[in-house]
């Protein structure tokens, strides 16, 4: 018996360096992307506030060029500008009121949390079939929420 946990322990053990080492290379890979992405969205809006500025000057200009002084011309131009910003404080306000937390993701891990804390008994009856294992027996791995089989994921063949 003591054989068996050791081993179980050595096979978990490998299995989470493994996890770690594939969600390591994975994001090594994204990070750089992610750099130069984010490098593009930093010169666009920098490119993108050099245009304002031109587009205020342009504002002011046009209101003058209409006849009003430059001062009233630059200060509507502001005021215009000012309620737009406003306008989209507001509108992003509501989206982010519309936010929800993700109950069903949630309500799947509280799930697995329990039944890694009681694998045995009434908290496998609602993931596992049911039925709950005899005294001494090796707790059932429940099926995957994808494919229906015991702990395999859609479309993922077994490891061997």
């Amino acid at each position: 018996m003591g054989e068996l946990v050791a081993i179980a322990t050595r096979d978990m053990s490998l299995l989470v360096r493994q996890e770690i080492d594939l969600a390591k290379a994975e994001l090594g890979r994204q990070a750089a992307s992610a750099a130069v992405g984010a490098g593009l969205i930093g010169a666009a809006a920098g490119l993108g506030l050099g245009a304002l500025i031109a587009l205020t000057i342009f504002l002011g200009e046009l209101f003058t060029w209409a006849g009003l002084e430059r001062f009233w011309s630059f200060l509507i131009t502001a005021v215009l500008l000012l309620a737009l910003a406003g306008l989209l404080v507001l509108v992003g306000a509501l989206r982010l009121r519309r936010l929800r937390p993700p109950r069903r993701t949630i309500s799947s891990v509280r799930e697995d949390v329990a039944l890694l804390r009681h694998p045995v008994g009434s908290s496998t009856a609602g993931r596992a079939g049911g039925a709950s294992a005899p005294v001494g027996a090796a707790p059932a791995i429940p099926p995957s929420r994808e494919s229906g089989q015991p702990g395999r994921a859609a479309g993922q063949e077994p490891r061997g």
